[in-house]
């Protein structure tokens, strides 16, 4: 008699282990699907302009950070959004945030207008803000860094 609580169930309940290597891999799975989505491309379209042609799937699996990409893979997905490999490569493995220089300068919240006036420098660029970056950005606009992560995770959002 079976208690519903064997097979696949079961699998879901392990704690995941965490290592360098799945972190970057996460991190570099978001960064590919905000580029993607900021080239305002559909994993499909991605697939089809790709010289290796992956799968949809295996697309959705990088995103994820569940597969990782081959390097070559990585130079033609980048080639495709037109995003240099640089642009979505996680630095030291830390938590970056990825944000459109225009989506800045659109800040309108008055202790952010230092932010919004830095911005005006990157025109339509992606801005990559490192854990160090985002602390000296909440200096200079005198907020608490974590409030300016949030507030940054919000512009991110597509």
């Amino acid at each position: 008699m079976s208690t519903g609580n064997s097979g696949a169930g079961d699998r879901d309940m392990r704690p995941r282990i965490v290592t360098a290597q799945t972190t970057f891999q996460a991190e570099l799975g978001r960064n590919l699907r905000m580029t993607r989505a900021m080239a305002h491309l559909t994993r499909e379209n991605v697939s089809e302009r790709m010289v290796s042609r992956p799968s949809v799937g295996t697309i959705s699996a990088w995103e994820a950070g569940t597969r990782q990409i081959p390097i070559d893979r990585l130079m033609d997905f980048c080639h495709v959004v037109g995003r240099p490999v640089e642009s979505v490569w996680p630095v030291d493995g830390r938590r970056t945030q990825v944000i459109r220089a225009p989506r800045l300068r659109q800040l309108d919240d008055p202790p952010l207008k230092p932010l919004a006036a830095w911005a005006k420098t990157y025109g339509n660029e992606l801005i990559r803000l490192t854990p160090d970056a985002i602390e000296a950005a909440a200096a200079l606009c005198k907020v608490p860094p974590d409030w300016l992560r949030q507030r940054l995770l919000r512009l991110q959002r597509f």
